[in-house]
């Protein structure tokens, strides 16, 4: 389970309420999609109970503090019956981008439903395209998945069948690339400032 503290919780929770309107969907996963019926009716009412304060969280006391454990998605929705999938996965940074074959491309605005990819035992390089072959399991329900929820599905690889690298990682960005695209991403409302990125764009190293 995914241990967070309280207030890092809410504020992670509320964020993927935020990127799922971002991304396009305009509602969390129906409460069919739990598996708990607990979670069905904390979905399906907005309230929490006792000890779980949301769906597929479980809220705990350790040494006076708060803490939250998130499930793993498939001990939390329902899955799909494990099946055989061929296409591209690109492993960027924070994001895990799959396109089932026949896809030739593989973007983030690339068309169709987002996949994410949990590929976390699987070796990879971070900024990397592989075409993967694999054995794994779909969520049943479109919602926000993966990475603060910018996924409407999500895969999970159970077997590694073949995987080959097709494009390597990009190199690193210039100071001026870097530049135009924290301008691209402020100017779209999707960056999340930090104190390094800050000082880069002030002109520090």
């Amino acid at each position: 389970m995914r241990r967070l503290s309280g207030i890092a919780a809410i504020g992670i929770l509320n964020f993927v309420i935020i990127s799922s309107a971002l991304a396009g969907l305009s509602n969390l996963p129906p409460p069919a999609a739990y598996i708990d019926p607990t979670d069905q009716i904390i979905a399906r009412t907005g309230k929490g109970v006792p000890g779980r304060p949301f769906p597929c969280a479980r809220e705990k006391n350790e040494k006076g503090i708060a803490i939250i454990e998130s499930m793993p998605t498939d001990k939390c929705f329902k899955m799909l019956p494990a099946q055989r999938w061929h296409g591209l996965w690109r492993n960027d940074f924070e994001g895990s981008q799959f396109c089932a074959a026949p896809a030739v491309v593989c973007e983030y605005n690339s068309q169709g439903d987002r996949v994410w990819l949990s590929a976390d035992h699987v070796r990879a390089q971070s900024g990397a395209l592989y075409s993967i072959e694999f054995v794994g399991r779909k969520t049943m329900y479109k919602g926000p998945y993966g990475h603060m929820g910018m996924s409407d599905q999500e895969i999970i690889v159970d077997r590694v069948i073949s995987i080959k690298m097709v494009q390597a990682p990009p190199p690193p960005m210039t100071r001026a690339q870097l530049i135009n695209e924290w301008r691209r991403c402020e100017a779209a409302g999707t960056c999340i400032p930090s104190k390094e990125m800050r000082a880069m764009m002030n002109g520090g190293e």
